[in-house]
């Protein structure tokens, strides 16, 4: 099980979408946040990328890679996971 808050509908849509608990990790540790109505979405960018093939280096971030278009919205003041959701 993943360390952070999920909400019941974060978890399901976790499941749902086979994302997996060191992706949401991830995501929260490295991620850029950018603020969205009321929340904020966390996904990944170039430099988060490159920050995370540094920190756990380049194999384990190249077999997980697809998964680098998942993207998370998180309550503002909690730091709850409100959603999983992939990127298009």
């Amino acid at each position: 099980m993943n360390r952070h808050a999920l909400t019941r509908h974060a978890a399901v849509r976790q499941q749902q979408r086979c994302i997996p608990p060191l992706v949401i990790d991830w995501l929260l540790a490295y991620g850029r946040r950018d603020p969205s109505a009321g929340a904020v979405k966390v996904r990944f960018d170039r430099r988060s990328r490159k920050q995370l093939a540094r920190d756990v280096g380049e194999q384990a971030v190249s077999h997980l890679s697809k998964f680098l278009n998942a993207a998370l919205v998180v309550d503002r003041d909690t730091d709850r996971v409100i959603t999983v959701e992939w990127l298009h």
